[in-house]
């Protein structure tokens, strides 16, 4: 019998493809984000001082960063670059593909604010992290949303001949 909210023919991504996935992940939207903010943003960066527009501002050009590399692809498999790179994909509990708007909004948001928290913001993306030892594998965004990362990868048969 499978895990709970699995079916029998449903494998969990691995804990180290999600790391990997989620590495490539930030790695290419590092690319985009940073040297944005490298140009524009220096003195305001130097002087925000917490500033709330300033926090909305980035919240939102990393939404957007994050919606025109991944969009399409979470859209239409559920994948990210990453989770496409290791052949994993986020689904709904009964393995149906999520839309889109809860993904952003379930997944993607609550984590975004919680990271201009602050150090308790920082303590909380580290708990969340730590949910991905739980025996079902799922982070705190995956409970929030109802989902769960699942391997997609076609078993391949190794064939020896002489």
């Amino acid at each position: 019998m499978g895990e709970p909210g699995t079916t029998p023919e449903t494998v969990l991504a691995s804990r180290w493809s999600r790391f990997w996935a989620w590495l490539i992940d930030s790695l290419i939207t590092i690319i985009f984000v940073v040297p944005v903010y490298i140009y524009l943003l220096p003195e305001d960066l130097e002087n925000a001082n917490g500033s709330p527009l300033l926090s909305l501002l980035i919240l939102a050009y990393s939404g957007a960063i994050y919606l025109l590399l991944h969009g399409y692809l979470l859209h239409k498999y559920g994948q990210s670059i990453g989770k496409n790179v290791f052949e994993i994909a986020i689904v709904t509990m009964e393995n149906q593909r999520v839309g889109l708007p809860k993904l952003i909004l379930k997944r993607w948001l609550p984590l975004a604010i919680i990271s201009f928290l602050g150090p308790i913001g920082s303590l909380l993306i580290i708990i969340n992290i730590l949910f991905i030892f739980r025996k079902d594998r799922r982070c705190i965004h995956d409970l929030i949303a109802g989902t769960q990362v699942v391997s997609i990868a076609k078993k391949k048969e190794l064939v020896l001949t002489d």
